[in-house]
């Protein structure tokens, strides 16, 4: 500074650098907040995002797929967050339940038809369906007309009951349930996998054989018949179906139009198997097996079917060749099966099934009942028959068993159409079978 009269000046230096420092790193500070906030915000708005459209999105779209490339794999359940908008847990939820309804309606049969809707954005009823071959179970229940009347809306319970059965341990042998039909089920064996047309015509037998032993079990069942209305209409009537089963071709199909379609298998052969079904009233059996279907087993279960008749029946003339099974009864009710023997596959292979569940007749009670079929039948063409030895047989067989259905329907035919009753010469027209007057 200068003094005196003089003009003079001052000057003041201010140290700012620790204020400019600091202020920097409070901006840096400040601006690394903003974009930490920032970021935290755009990850929290990615997953809400994630979690409640690309997530469910995905999932939707995963079952779209999995219907249309496989319709008969079961759609996996999956837990929904509770954080999920009530919206999107109800879309995804309605498309499971969709998808599910769609697999139960449809079932094996109706794969195709799923398949290929989802891939073409709709349904054309108006193409050919597909020839496979299979084998047609046909079963239906006893006495349904008088459960009806007594029960009314509760025989809904009842075919439920007994359906539960029927699809379970079809299922379980590698068959698939098609139709319900009232107090009727449509079900279909077809060769699949590894499994050869063998195994599949044993399992076929055995899911019959088994579905007619778990019935005689089944509690529900059981307290169904038991009730006291039923047992003042029927005395002593328990639940029982009647079943039958054949083997050849049919039609895979939509049938139909765009409002209402039924995947489903149309051919004469789907016919017989019901004709069968029928006839099993006739003889007193509740299986009854065509020999087309009898033809495709082992030797050992072939051994184990009784040959019952040979016979036309309604819409074919070829004579058709007709077996059953005898099957036993459980312990509790006077037969030879364990009260506790599990019939599931993975208890007893198909194997050792015919080891445990033999018929209940005698191996001496089925070779007499085969020489009274051989003087019955009397070969391809009938001229060996002869009746009067058959009836002998029969007899011989009653005397064994004597409310044997098979013995006593034959017994019957013969004494009704011989030539003379003392003789019982067969007649001149005999050609080594017969129609089946009932259908």
């Amino acid at each position: 500074a200068g003094g005196g009269g003089g003009g003079g000046g001052s000057c003041v230096l201010l140290d700012m650098r620790d204020w400019v420092v600091w202020s920097s790193q409070r901006n840096l500070i400040i601006e690394g907040v903003a974009v930490l906030m920032l970021l935290l915000t755009s990850m929290n708005f990615s997953a809400i995002i994630f979690r409640e459209v690309v997530a469910p999105v995905e999932r939707m779209a995963h079952i779209v797929s999995s219907l249309s490339k496989n319709p008969l794999e079961p759609l996996a359940h999956v837990d929904l967050p509770l954080t999920m908008s009530k919206e999107t847990r109800s879309v995804e939820r309605a498309l499971t339940a969709f998808g599910s309804l769609l697999q139960l309606s449809f079932g094996e049969a109706g794969a195709k038809i799923i398949r290929t809707s989802l891939k073409d954005n709709g349904l054309d009823v108006n193409v050919a369906g597909k020839i496979v071959q299979a084998i047609f179970g046909f079963c239906d229940i006893r006495n349904f007309t008088d459960c009806t009347e007594v029960l009314q809306a509760d025989v809904v319970k009842l075919v439920n009951n007994v359906g539960s059965i029927v699809h379970d341990v079809t299922i379980e042998n590698h068959g698939a349930p098609n139709k319900n039909i009232g107090d009727a089920f449509l079900l279909v064996w077809k060769p699949k996998g590894s499994l050869t047309v063998r195994q599949i015509a044993e399992s076929a037998l055995r899911s019959y054989v088994s579905i007619i032993i778990e019935m005689t079990r089944d509690k529900i069942l059981l307290k169904w018949a038991a009730r006291h209305d039923i047992q003042e209409r029927m005395p002593g009537y328990v639940v029982r179906l009647g079943c039958g089963l054949h083997y050849g071709w049919a039609i895979e199909c939509a049938i139909g139009s765009h409002h209402k379609i039924d995947a489903s298998y149309l051919s004469p052969h789907v016919n017989l198997s019901s004709r069968l079904e029928a006839a099993t009233k006739q003889y007193g059996v509740p299986i009854l097996l065509s020999g087309e279907m009898h033809g495709l087993m082992s030797d050992e279960v072939k051994a184990l079917c009784r040959l019952i008749d040979r016979v036309t029946v309604k819409g074919s003339n070829a004579p058709m060749y007709l077996y059953t099974y005898d099957v036993p009864a459980l312990q509790r009710f006077g037969g030879t099966i364990s009260d506790e023997i599990q019939l599931g596959l993975d208890k007893l292979s198909l194997y050792d099934y015919w080891k445990k569940v033999r018929p209940y007749t005698s191996e001496k009670f089925r070779l007499t009942w085969q020489m009274a079929m051989h003087s019955y039948l009397g070969g391809g063409d009938g001229q060996q028959a002869d009746w009067q030895q058959s009836k002998i047989y029969l007899e011989k067989c009653l005397h064994v068993h004597p409310d044997d259905g098979p013995a006593l329907a034959v017994l019957s035919y013969i004494e009704n159409n011989c030539v003379d009753r003392a003789t019982m010469q067969k007649p001149a027209n005999w050609v080594g079978y017969r129609p089946l007057t009932e259908k």
